[in-house]
Parts: structure tokens; sequence; C-alpha cells
């Protein structure tokens, strides 16, 4: 049964299924693929491949794994929006009741759909769900580079407004 979060227009923001997982594979890489460019020009290719958490796989296959296994754990935490049968967003989240907070982790939207506020309308819900859990709180991270510029935009729509800037530092030895 496919549980259903909320509706604009004809879309459904809903619960994932299995059958959405490789709608989510694509829209991850077609959505992360700025950001990981940027990282690489950043970083340089040699320091970017040696510090990814899974070496040997490629970056699409990470960020991948990241949404499959929260589905596998807390298939809930995973909603996608549906126009008609077609899969053009995303996002996930993880639930920390016992500290009263929730953490927004990955989204994307389909490049053809970006600019129409689906992310934010996917945001809005999710922090619905937070305080409807009792939470207290919301937290997301995000990159300061000018490919984030889009995602912080859309956190900052939906009043995350309170910031802690760090800077990651790496040389070559």
């Amino acid at each position: 049964m496919t549980v259903e979060i909320a509706h604009r227009d004809e879309v459904v923001l809903r619960h994932a299924t299995a059958a959405d997982l490789p709608a989510i594979d694509r829209l991850t890489a077609i959505g992360y693929a700025p950001i990981q460019e940027s990282f690489v020009e950043m970083l340089g290719a040699d320091l970017y491949e040696a510090v990814q958490a899974d070496p040997g796989q490629t970056w699409e296959q990470r960020k991948a794994q990241q949404n499959r296994r929260l589905y596998a754990e807390h298939p809930d935490q995973v909603w996608v929006l549906e126009d008609t049968g077609w899969v053009f967003g995303y996002v996930t989240f993880w639930l920390f009741p016992e500290r009263r907070y929730g953490h927004l982790d990955n989204s994307a939207v389909d490049p053809s759909c970006r600019g129409e506020g689906w992310a934010r309308f996917m945001y809005v819900h999710v922090l619905e769900h937070f305080r409807s859990l009792g939470l207290l709180f919301a937290h997301v991270d995000t990159g300061l580079d000018d490919a984030h510029i889009p995602a912080r935009a859309a956190y900052e729509a939906v009043g995350f407004d309170r910031t802690v800037p760090t800077v990651d530092l790496w040389r070559a030895l």
C-alpha cells in the first residue's frame, strides 16, 4: 500500500517503494553531479578519490548506496514526488527522537522541474512530519561552494536560519 503524504496539483508526495529505487538512483546521479564536480575541482581528483568513504566505487554508487541503506532500514524515511507514474523528485531524512531533532539528508528534483518549488514543497512536509513526531529541531548540512547555492536557497526558503560555517582544509604531502 502506498502512503501518500501530500498533493500539489496532480503530483503526489508519498513514501517510496522498492520499485522507486532506480528512479532515485537516477535523480541522485543527475542532482549531485555538479556538487561532485565542485568537490573534484576544489580538492583535485587524486585527493578526492583518496578520501572517499568507499574507494573503488564511483561517487554515483556511493551516493545511491546511502539512499538504499536508509530505505532498507527505514523505508518510511524516503519520500518521492510522483506525477502519474513518473518519479521526478525525492527526499530522505533521519530521525533522532531521543535528541528531539530530524535531519534532512539527500534530495533531488529532475532538472526539467527545477525552479518550480518542488524541493521546498518536500521540505515543508518533512518539517511538518518532524513537528508531528514532537521533534523540536531540524538539521541539514550543505556546502558553501557555488554548486550548493540552489540547495541553500531551498533550505533558507523553508526557514533554516541558524548556520555554523565550517571549513575543511586539506593539503598534499
